[in-house]
């Protein structure tokens, strides 16, 4: 059986996608499964072995310093394994194993180029070039690498055909079904929002509809997450009514979920928001919660498929701030949404569905 060890060093071992999607569902399949990353320690949790580097979060230290350490951990384990690469950052680790003899895969979470237009820490002149050295970094390793997954569509127009695969990057349907189903009528007047906050993401739109609202009709707007930048924060606190949870847990999230009435994603529609599939918007309707979404790129088209929201302008305010009220003034209709969103995650947009495409993959390599 094959072994498989999963390299990342912007993730901690523990992500979602790594972690609790992709490396529990090879495990139980069978497969031998490992991975290297920041941590505190090593250790086996749930099977899966945890092979720690140190946690370095900026600076050339992150950038070269710890892939290199990455690297030689991953020298130690043995010359047979499959080496799966999660960032961008360590794709030169792959082409470093793969001149040695090693089968590397690499897991496009992301769309690495276009997300590079959007980063406020890279100077705006260099964020071109960079954008255009990582294009020229990922068609080279589409070329050597033995496999490449995809989490999205636009992601693979990167790579050769022959080897790609799209394993989207939906929630995993369990914890949703065996929580309790609590009744729409009987939860909080919560509006719920988890996830990276950023003026790109939707934060401050998100907030203005929110305070727009609330002249209109009582309930609380929840937000959960780690701002970025930082100083975004204060700004936030300060001007607007929100209860920030700071970040959280998995388990926790769930139980947020189901307290709530509403859930809302509505990112600016710049090009890369209006290609990805944003994992919190199907874990919103896993918890039969009516979703307010952009009505600009793909994900709208599941909110449509689904019946399972409404959909907003999210550079307008008060189109935000006219849903919630809808969705809070109109229980029936807005639970409706909710069961209607919930049926097709349990039906098709599971990871359930999508591990037996990650097994298959890994299963078809020799």
């Amino acid at each position: 059986m094959k072994k498989i060890v999963m390299l990342a060093n912007g993730h901690n071992p523990f992500d979602t996608r790594i972690f609790h999607k992709e490396a529990k569902s090879l495990f139980h399949a069978g497969f031998t499964v490992s991975i290297i990353a920041p941590a505190d320690k090593d250790e086996v949790r749930e099977g899966i072995g945890i092979f720690s580097v140190p946690v370095y979060r900026k600076g050339l230290k992150k950038l070269i310093t710890l892939p290199w350490l990455i690297y030689k951990r991953a020298l130690k384990q043995p010359k047979d394994s499959w080496f799966q690469i999660h960032d961008s950052e360590v794709l030169w680790i792959g082409i470093l194993l793969k001149l040695r003899g090693r089968k590397v895969i690499y897991d496009a979470h992301e769309d690495t180029p276009l997300q590079i237009a959007y980063q406020h820490w890279i100077p705006k002149i260099l964020r071109k070039p960079y954008a255009g050295l990582y294009f020229l970094i990922e068609k080279l390793c589409g070329f050597m690498f033995d496999g490449i997954i995809v989490a999205e569509p636009v992601i693979a127009k990167y790579f050769p055909v022959s080897k790609t695969i799209l394993i989207r990057n939906f929630p995993v349907a369990e914890p949703f079904v065996k929580h309790p189903e609590n009744e729409y009528i009987n939860r909080n007047m919560v509006l719920v929002y988890v996830g990276l906050l950023s003026k790109v993401r939707g934060m401050i739109k998100m907030a203005e509809g929110a305070s727009i609202a609330k002249k209109q009709i009582e309930f609380e707007f929840v937000i959960g997450g780690s701002f970025s930048p930082s100083s975004l924060q204060q700004e936030v606190l300060d001007n607007y009514p929100v209860k920030f949870l700071s970040w959280v847990p998995f388990e926790k999230l769930v139980d947020l979920l189901f307290e709530s009435r509403i859930g809302i994603i509505v990112p600016n529609p710049v090009p890369r928001y209006k290609t990805n599939y944003p994992v919190k918007l199907f874990e919103y309707m896993a918890a039969s919660l009516p979703v307010i979404a952009s009505k600009y790129g793909e994900a709208a088209e599941f909110v449509k498929e689904a019946g399972a929201g409404l959909l907003v302008d999210p550079m307008n305010p008060q189109e935000i701030a006219d849903a919630i009220v809808w969705l809070l003034r109109n229980p029936a209709e807005a639970e409706a949404m909710g069961k209607q969103g919930r049926k097709k995650i349990l039906e098709s947009w599971n990871w359930e569905n999508e591990s037996r495409l990650l097994i298959d993959f890994y299963n078809g390599h020799n």
